[in-house]
């Protein structure tokens, strides 16, 4: 289940190419899921989506976050690939092409920024940073909303609705 559709997306943080916002928005979700799932896997955004609409609100901005820093990470490590002298085709990396070589003092090199990393170096090297800025994003989005049964999004334990619909 997606919580965002493509123009929502786009009017938060511009355009994206309709195949990555399909393949990282459910990605996107799918996470979000993980994080407001509890113990007994009951998955609260799709059992009861917040009826508050500033939960909901809060909701569909924390997905489209995450889907934000996916892409973020995603365009790092293809720009990372071609630093290292690679370039991602349809058949995955491979080495670049030198088209010409000039002799005497020329040389080809491939310069690489040592800057400060940002969070999003730091999650494109480390698997565990990546998981760290995932739930510290989604969990500052969604800490002290509750669903539609007034259960809180981020409790982990047994789903226990407070309120009951009919």
């Amino acid at each position: 289940m997606t919580y965002i559709d493509i123009a929502y997306y786009s009017d938060l943080y511009g355009a994206i190419d309709p195949s990555d916002f399909k393949r990282l928005s459910f990605d996107a979700c799918r996470k979000v899921d993980n994080y407001t799932t509890g113990v007994d896997g009951v998955r609260k955004l799709s059992v009861a989506f917040p009826t508050d609409e500033y939960a909901a609100e809060s909701v569909r901005r924390c997905v489209a976050k995450v889907l934000n820093l996916m892409h973020q990470i995603e365009q790092a490590e293809k720009y990372a690939a071609s630093l290292n002298g690679y370039v991602e085709t349809e058949s995955g990396l491979r080495g670049k092409v030198i088209s010409s070589v000039s002799a005497g003092n020329e040389s080809i090199s491939y310069a690489v920024n040592h800057q400060t990393a940002t969070e999003i170096d730091k999650a494109v090297s480390d698997p565990a940073a990546r998981e760290r800025l995932f739930a510290r994003t989604i969990a500052e989005y969604l800490s002290g909303y509750a669903d539609a049964n007034g259960v809180n999004l981020m409790h982990m334990g047994p789903y226990k609705p407070r309120r009951y619909t009919c």
